[in-house]
């Protein structure tokens, strides 16, 4: 617990960039676009599934590790000195990253909104005291456009270069 507030404090100044929410409309059933959405977060490697008790059907899935660089931009931080008085800190890279998605769909009259919002968080080394920091990156919306793409591609529709990586 100490080390996540450090991890915070050592983010102070910086300000998280905002997520990058896509939408799209689609020509398939809400539940046809779920699933397509849900077997290419598979193919990504997310670990998928349905959340309960929701308005709006809704999928959330995780990446544990890794993830395109593509994605997100994950910049680095300031980490400070708790133990110092005078206020040294350091600059640290991300060492990895970890990604959360989450995937409403519903039926609108001309066809199904797809909402993605992807989130992903950059996993730092504090410089000194050598716990793990955790800090949101930003988002570039290329995951989020594919997956509303994937949402209302045709099952047998060819694949492209982006659908292959």
């Amino acid at each position: 617990m100490l080390a996540a507030a450090l991890g915070i404090a050592a983010c102070t100044g910086t300000t998280p960039p905002p997520v990058a929410m896509r939408s799209g409309i689609v020509a398939t059933s809400p539940f046809e676009a779920r699933a397509r959405a849900a077997a290419e977060l598979r193919r990504l490697g997310f670990a998928v599934r349905e959340l309960d008790g929701s308005d709006v059907p809704t999928l959330r899935a995780e990446l544990a590790a890794g993830g395109d660089p593509g994605w997100a931009r994950c910049e680095g931080i300031w980490t400070t000195d708790p133990f110092s008085d005078l206020g040294q800190s350091r600059f640290v890279a991300a060492e990895g990253r970890r990604m959360i998605v989450v995937l409403r769909t519903s039926a609108l009259p001309q066809g199904t909104s797809v909402e993605v919002d992807a989130h992903t968080i950059g996993v730092y080394r504090h410089a000194f005291t050598g716990e793990p920091v955790e800090a949101l990156c930003g988002s570039t919306g290329v995951l989020e456009r594919r997956l509303v793409a994937a949402a209302g591609k045709s099952p047998t529709a060819p694949s492209t270069a982006e659908d292959r990586r």
